[in-house]
């Protein structure tokens, strides 16, 4: 077998049967992309009012990135807490078209730019139609989605992407009023933490599932049995 790494993750590219071709991801290391403020749309940009740093200050005010899909924000936290093992993302004030519909989240304790992201967890999210009331309202729960997961490892840095959004078809932005991963502890990211908005150019590709594996191993398992019947076929 192959060995591909993807963002610090291990998967493999299989010779057989082509049907793992269409399950298994096959894909060139992503790169993570920092925006500045602008008004380039689409672009990895954001107004001066709502840029990464308002993802994480705890309160309803919005980050708005115009690169739409693949968006996020990068996060060294000034404390290294518990491992994450959740994710909550708040609806912003306006347009839920703008809305994330799925997130991934990696971790890395090399460069937070270029160090290898290794997977933690993916998952869809569902946020509410309700809006955020904006600026410094309070961050209410009806209006966030959170998505729990299993994990041991901490890192010194997080990278959350949104890869798709609610209607992608129509919006001109990603925008979220708020992100916090928790862990034993509570929230890991704090408002004075260090933060770069983002858009990830490449797959992001999670680490194969447990259905994944078995299915791989069944792979193994058919191409055994189909060797060991050609042999048996030549010694009749």
């Amino acid at each position: 077998y192959e060995m591909l790494r993807v963002t610090g993750v291990q998967t493999c590219a299989l010779p057989i049967l082509g049907v793992l071709a269409l399950i298994l991801p096959f894909a060139q290391a992503a790169t993570v992309n920092v925006g500045n403020e602008g008004f380039v749309i689409p672009g990895n940009n954001w107004p001066g009012g709502e840029a990464p740093s308002k993802a994480i200050d705890g309160l309803a005010g919005k980050y708005l990135n115009f690169g739409q899909q693949n968006t996020g924000i990068v996060v060294t936290p000034g404390t290294l807490g518990a491992a994450p093992t959740s994710l909550t993302a708040w609806a912003a004030n306006d347009a839920p078209e703008r809305d994330p519909a799925s997130f991934w989240l990696g971790g890395t304790n090399g460069d937070s730019l270029t160090g290898d992201y290794t997977f933690i967890a993916s998952g869809l999210l569902a946020l509410p139609d309700t809006r955020s009331g904006g600026g410094a309202d309070e961050l209410l729960e009806s209006n966030s989605a959170t998505a729990s997961f299993t994990n041991s490892a901490t890192f010194t840095n997080y990278l959350v992407v949104f890869p798709t959004l609610k209607n992608g078809g129509i919006a001109n932005s990603m925008q979220v009023a708020d992100v916090q991963i928790f862990g034993a502890d509570g929230g890991i990211f704090a408002p004075t933490d260090d933060i770069l908005g983002v858009q990830v150019e490449g797959a992001l590709v999670p680490e194969p599932s447990t259905g994944l594996l078995a299915l791989i191993g069944l792979a193994g398992l058919l191409r055994r049995s189909e060797s060991t019947r050609l042999n048996s076929s030549h010694t009749q």
